[in-house]
């Protein structure tokens, strides 16, 4: 407080009219801390502090006799340096009430004008407890979650899947925290997105993938013409071109459960023939069942006796999807996963033996990480290796999947000289696999 006044300060420049000395002293205290206040405020806070009635007029020729040389540094608190948040809002109320005009507040307080509204026009309608913490925000707010050690974990997702978008990097993070038994919450998909973008800005990520550009925009597909309801109402199964290794193509085939949108077998191989299509579906038949229905498109491999013979032999409805219309197949949008998440290490790869390990690797990935057509189910289930939950389709005796398979497969015991005997033929195998019994395939007699 400023100190004793002599009688001509005290003097309020009116003929014969003088302010006592605490009147005075709070005149000169409140310009002193707040210069901007203004002369009505000042004559308010007078009245609501000390009871005593004075004008405009006669405080401002009061402050022109007693100018203040030195102004002092406003020790007032501003609204974010209150630790807690009921008390910066109580502060903003009661000077409200002690006589400070709204725009003043807003300016001593470093808050927008609109705020200091809201927050008053609440006390009046509800009191203190409109003052309490009523934010919907979450408690694991992006500011608390995007620290560098999470950021570093993005990164280091982001370096190994330079495609992936922010939904997968946010399952495969999930998928990972789960495996070392980090029960740390994973942020949000939104949360995630800001963090894959101040990634790529200030850590050296890749940046958004464009995609190539001899990939057409498909046409807009129309309603699902196999939509499956329940686990193995229909298989789909198909064939795609990855990269080129040693000037000829290496191709993904792979086998998916529609209900689950779970891999049930997937190969990677130099060829497309049936023998290779007939060895995958002979392994998810073995392991997995019958479905009641696999559904492919029109390729040549598919419609082959060989297929059909087994696929009809064994009750299995094959209906093929309508030429210029990819999106019947659900395993075509399942590729295009593959795309952003596998492609880029299949294009490092030097050899078929580790194209082939990328590939075990894709399959185990896309299984056990969420996937966005399990994003609104009720049982919390979102992985398609969990909503599987190993159920299989119908039994088939193994003696019957052989016989269906025969002339196509068949199984054999390695001489110890590495042969073995087919009809009347020998021929050689491998010598490292004497006396071992061997599946063998046949094709094209």
């Amino acid at each position: 407080m400023v100190g004793l006044i002599d009688g001509r300060a005290n003097a309020a420049g009116r003929k014969g009219h003088e302010f006592p000395e605490p009147v005075a002293s709070l005149l000169l205290y409140c310009k002193k801390i707040w210069p901007d206040i203004g002369l009505r405020e000042l004559g308010r806070i007078v009245e609501r502090k000390l009871g005593y009635k004075t004008n405009h007029h006669t405080v401002k020729s009061f402050l022109e006799r007693n100018p203040i040389p030195i102004q002092l540094k406003l020790d007032l608190k501003t609204f974010h340096e209150f630790e807690d948040a009921y008390k910066r809002r109580y502060e903003v109320v009661r000077m409200f009430f002690d006589g400070w005009s709204k725009t003043s507040i807003a300016g001593a307080m470093r808050l927008s004008l609109n705020h200091v509204c809201d927050l008053i026009a609440a006390y009046k309608k509800d009191g203190f407890v409109a003052l309490e913490d009523h934010r919907t925000r979450p408690a694991l707010h992006p500011k608390n979650q995007l620290t560098l050690p999470f950021l570093e974990e993005l990164a280091e997702i982001q370096k190994e899947y330079p495609r992936a978008g922010a939904y997968r990097v946010k399952a495969i993070l999930e998928s990972r925290r789960e495996e070392v038994g980090n029960t740390d919450p994973v942020p949000s998909q939104r949360s995630i997105s800001r963090g894959v973008t101040i990634t790529r800005l200030f850590m050296a990520v890749p940046g958004p993938w464009p995609p190539p550009p001899f990939i057409k925009a498909p046409p807009e597909p129309g309603p699902p013409r196999f939509d499956p309801i329940y686990r193995h109402q229909y298989w789909f199964i198909d064939i795609r071109f990855l990269v080129r290794l040693d000037g000829h193509w290496v191709y993904s085939i792979c086998i998916l459960e529609g209900y689950s949108r779970c891999f049930l077998a997937g190969m990677c191989s130099e060829y497309q023939d049936e023998l290779a299509v007939l060895q995958l579906l002979h392994a998810a038949l073995a392991e997995h069942g019958c479905p009641e229905t696999i559904v492919s498109d029109n390729g040549g491999v598919f419609i082959g006796a060989a297929f059909e013979g087994v696929v009809g032999g064994l009750g299995i409805a094959h209906p093929t999807i309508e030429r210029g219309k990819p999106w019947q197949n659900l395993i075509e949008a399942q590729f295009k996963v593959q795309l952003r998440l596998a492609d880029a290490k299949f294009e490092e790869a030097k050899t078929l033996a580790e194209m082939e390990l990328r590939h075990a690797e894709f399959l185990e990935t896309f299984n056990t990480t969420a996937h966005w057509a399990h994003r609104h189910r009720g049982d919390g289930l979102r992985k398609p290796q969990e909503v599987l939950a190993g159920v299989r389709g119908k039994l088939v005796n193994p003696d019957e999947l052989a016989d269906w398979f025969k002339g196509e497969h068949t199984e054999r015991c390695v001489s110890t000289h590495g042969r073995i005997r087919i009809q009347r033929f020998s021929l050689y195998a491998e010598r490292g696999l004497a006396r071992r019994r061997v599946s063998v395939w046949l094709h094209d007699g």
